[in-house]
């Protein structure tokens, strides 16, 4: 419980200056309101998912996307805060400079807009870069081909050709037509041996019932072999 107090009053704290931000580049009280719910329902959806949910900690899409969220809006806020912050002591220290040579009223200049702006357009890069990830990015399949050559390799395996594939954390999908395009795509390759490293599963072997039906129409001439990653062995899982 500690813990989660801690990590909800650092959020805040981030969001708080993420909401200066928004309320030095405008005045417009509905996208403040806007902004506070998005921050609210993405903290609040990511405690709900990790704390109330009898799963626990197995990662579904759920679970996924509430982490993608979460981590979306910090990238926001931990570029923002340094700027903001930044922007905070040249503003006290200059109020307080002039206070003491002038000997007037403390005053701290009020933020500048045009900070504000380059704040959250280099806080944008990240925050959008994660959404795509989130959305488009896991489903960005490619083929990345590599030629190997040995000198004693034997002449049996001249132009053999070895497909490798890893991470698939079949516990995050949730397109099927993009995983027949991805199991298609293994297959267009004709290999003649494949190989998967690791992690097909967040934390248990159920998140990959849905998708066996697509995955068992993997196929090489000579076989196919695979090996455990540490999500394959359910360490972060809490077992009876």
């Amino acid at each position: 419980m500690t813990r989660w107090i801690l990590f909800i009053i650092i959020y805040l704290f981030l969001s708080f200056y993420g909401f200066q931000a928004i309320k030095t580049i405008t005045k417009q009280s509905w996208v403040h309101y806007l902004f506070i719910g998005m921050v609210l329902l993405v903290i609040g959806n990511f405690i709900v998912q990790f704390t109330v949910s009898s799963e626990g900690r197995v990662l579904n899409p759920a679970k996924s996307y509430a982490f993608g969220f979460l981590l979306a809006t910090m990238a926001l806020f931990l570029v923002l805060t340094p700027i903001l912050l930044g922007e905070d002591l040249i503003r006290s220290s200059k109020g307080l400079f002039d206070k003491l040579m002038t000997k007037n009223d403390l005053y701290i200049p009020s933020r500048r807009r045009f900070v504000s702006q380059i704040a959250l357009g280099l806080a944008a890069i990240p925050f959008t870069s994660l959404l795509y990830g989130m959305y488009r990015g896991k489903y960005n399949f490619r083929v990345l081909n590599y030629t190997l050559t040995f000198d004693d390799l034997p002449d049996a395996f001249d132009g053999y050709r070895i497909t490798q594939i890893s991470d698939i954390h079949s516990g995050s999908f949730d397109n099927k037509e993009k995983i027949n395009y991805a199991v298609n795509l293994i297959n267009e390759q004709n290999s003649d041996l494949l190989l998967f490293t690791g992690d097909m599963v967040n934390n248990k072997a159920s998140e990959m019932k849905p998708w066996m039906p697509i995955f068992s129409k993997l196929s090489a001439k000579d076989g196919m072999y695979s090996v455990l990653g540490n999500h394959d062995y359910g360490d972060y899982v809490s077992w009876n």
